[in-house]
């Protein structure tokens, strides 16, 4: 059982929840205990698209935490919490900033940024979860990192007068991103405070939410939704085709001749999604072992 399902998160619910859920629903259906992983996490108050991995498509991970997101989110100004979410408690009360300071700033978020997470989150740290730290009350810092925002919109905006109360906001970023912050930095620049009041994750590597499918559903006929794994794979690299000689080869970790240029690609034998292999130089070798064929 190597596919995927993508899942439309509810808020309230943890990621991890998510995928005890659908692995306890597909091992049952299939008889057996199926390995089950999330390509990269929600915040617990945020919906939207979680993809969840199934068998050996769950070893495409680091793969994916390359795609873009999308995410709408709505901001609140005049208010800082600990989490900097809704679930958070309130720190301080500040003033609201000017709608055009916003607006002025707003382009500096865009592009290659060096970003700091939340302190509420599931960065390591020293071993450790921040989110675990934070929640005992412990004094840690947390490194600043390379993000990539690819663009930030604003959709809608509450105003009094020339202030923001509210803003609404579409962002297209990189793996790694956190929403959460950009709504913090977006808020300090203009010497006030803000937290995230919604998020939703409308899109991630290619689909959106009309690809999705409740969790209530997926438990109810999870068969039905799991989805073929070249249907990932082709999010993640060109598909070619091999012969059972390359096959046999890159399977016992062989180089072979190729005539593709460099770069990844996801490689096919017998209309089944096999390996991601890697041209370099007029030789491919498997980076990533995706399925054999035994029984065929």
């Amino acid at each position: 059982m190597n596919g995927f399902a993508i899942i439309d998160k509810p808020s309230g619910m943890t990621s991890s929840d998510v995928v005890i859920k659908c692995r306890n629903s597909l091992s049952k259906a299939v008889g057996c205990k199926i390995k089950c992983g999330h390509m990269g996490t929600l915040d617990p108050m945020a919906s939207g698209i979680l993809i969840v991995a199934f068998g050996k498509a769950t070893r495409l991970f680091d793969y994916m935490l390359a795609k873009v997101k999308k995410y709408t989110a709505t901001f609140v100004f005049g208010e800082e919490r600990d989490t900097v979410d809704a679930t958070g408690n309130v720190v301080k009360c500040t003033q609201l900033p000017k709608y055009s300071e916003i607006t002025d700033f707003l382009p500096n978020l865009n592009g290659e940024i060096m970003q700091t997470p939340p302190k509420f989150s599931a960065v390591n740290v020293n071993g450790r979860r921040a989110y675990d730290l934070a929640r005992a009350g412990k004094d840690f810092e947390i490194s600043a990192k390379k993000v990539n925002i690819f663009a930030i919109e604003i959709l809608d905006k509450v105003l009094s007068g020339q202030l923001c109360c509210q803003l609404k906001v579409s962002v297209s970023c990189g793996g790694g991103t956190y929403i959460r912050s950009i709504c913090a930095d977006l808020a300090e620049s203009c010497g006030s405070s803000a937290y995230m009041s919604e998020l939703v994750r409308d899109g991630c590597a290619g689909f959106d939410l009309s690809d999705a499918v409740s969790l209530e559903q997926f438990m109810a006929k999870p068969l039905d939704n799991v989805r073929d794994i070249g249907e990932l794979l082709s999010q993640i690299a060109p598909i070619v085709d091999i012969d059972g000689e390359q096959y046999a080869k890159l399977k016992n970790g062989v180089a072979v001749e190729s005539s593709f240029e460099d770069g990844l690609y996801g490689a096919y034998y017998r209309q089944k999604a096999r390996f991601i292999i890697k041209v370099d130089g007029g030789k491919a070798k498997s980076v990533c072992f995706l399925d054999d064929n035994t029984n065929e």
